[in-house]
């Protein structure tokens, strides 16, 4: 199956014609400076390739001026595709800063639960002073887990959600084991 053919942008068109016309002049001035001027007739045609080389600065600032003009869409397509880029910019940005910070907030609350494993673990867990603190403490962490599941969820943030939820409920089944404990 043959490829479709691509149309060739109006840049090249523009700079093949520039070219083009500079091959032609450059073409004419090798001829006219290698015709002897030792008759009647090479004079002549001398005269002649030197008027047609006359007429080519004017074609030439002719594609020079579509060369310039086709530079011009180029720029107007590049900052056309660069707007939409620097917009996407920002909100990759705020989208990276807001996901700093519920990460952010998911690392505060397990830190919170090392904390607590911690006292969970010491020779103080028996006292009531201890079990009262670490309700609290496991209340405390189970609704900033909430808090972060409903903010990452709002957010668009799934992966925070369902980690923060599952946190909520490893602090809500650890809830209900200490409350058969006491």
């Amino acid at each position: 199956m043959p490829k479709p053919h691509k149309q060739i942008p109006e840049i090249v068109r523009a700079a093949e014609a520039l070219e083009d016309e500079l091959a032609k002049l450059e073409a004419l001035s090798r001829a006219v400076s290698k015709i002897r001027l030792d008759s009647e007739k090479n004079i002549s045609k001398a005269a002649r390739e030197l008027n047609e080389a006359a007429a080519l600065p004017e074609r030439l600032g002719e594609r020079l001026t579509a060369l310039a003009a086709a530079m011009q869409q180029m720029q107007r397509r590049q900052q056309a595709a660069l707007e939409p880029l620097a917009v996407r910019a920002t909100e990759i940005q705020q989208r990276m800063q807001r996901l700093g910070e519920h990460m952010q907030a998911f690392a505060g609350l397990g830190e919170a639960a090392g904390q607590l494993t911690a006292l969970l673990q010491s020779e103080e867990r028996e006292s009531p002073a201890a079990l009262e603190q670490v309700e609290a403490e496991l209340a405390r962490i189970a609704e900033g887990a909430r808090a972060l599941f409903e903010q990452a969820r709002a957010d668009d943030f799934s992966d925070v959600a369902r980690q923060a939820d599952a946190l909520k409920q490893r602090i809500a089944a650890l809830r209900g084991r200490l409350g058969r404990k006491a």
